[in-house]
């Protein structure tokens, strides 16, 4: 129904509110599942429940839908939290920090590395060699460049 999404109700509660805002009092659970059942089945919607709609639908159109004044907050349901999430945050953040302290060790020593590589450019190798290919030109020899550090 349009109606409970817009109120952001399921549709089971938007009976229950119906229900209340139609008679004045809560509906008993036997009751109310009777008529959600007939609902859900043979599409028989209680008068309340099209009187409700309408009116929700009306205010939406014309942008004075308040769900609060409707009584709807009532009825939203925030599913829980995992109830692992701070385990899982506290380790995520563990292992960015732990790798942020690694990339802080990270050097290049030119005795006990590999060569850095030149490009001959800012960019990256298979960039660089696609950009002298079309140029047709011969990408520089790696002597003309000096040791970055």
């Amino acid at each position: 129904m349009k109606a409970a999404e817009a109120l952001g109700v399921s549709e089971y509660d938007f009976f229950r509110l119906a229900f209340r805002r139609w008679s004045g009092r809560e509906a008993e659970e036997k009751a109310l599942e009777r008529f959600f059942v007939a609902y859900m089945f043979q599409q028989n919607v209680p008068v309340w429940v099209r009187h409700f709609s309408r009116e929700v639908l009306s205010r939406d159109a014309a942008g004075k839908l308040d769900a609060a004044e409707l009584g709807a907050l009532k009825y939203r349901r925030h599913p829980p939290p995992h109830r692992n999430g701070p385990l899982y945050i506290g380790l995520m953040g563990a292992m960015m920090v732990l790798y942020c302290v690694a990339l802080l060790d990270i050097s290049y020593d030119p005795q006990t590395s590999a060569p850095m590589p030149c490009y001959g450019g800012p960019g990256l190798k298979v960039i660089a060699e696609m950009a002298y290919a079309v140029s047709g030109k011969e990408p520089p020899n790696c002597e003309n460049f000096k040791n970055p550090r």
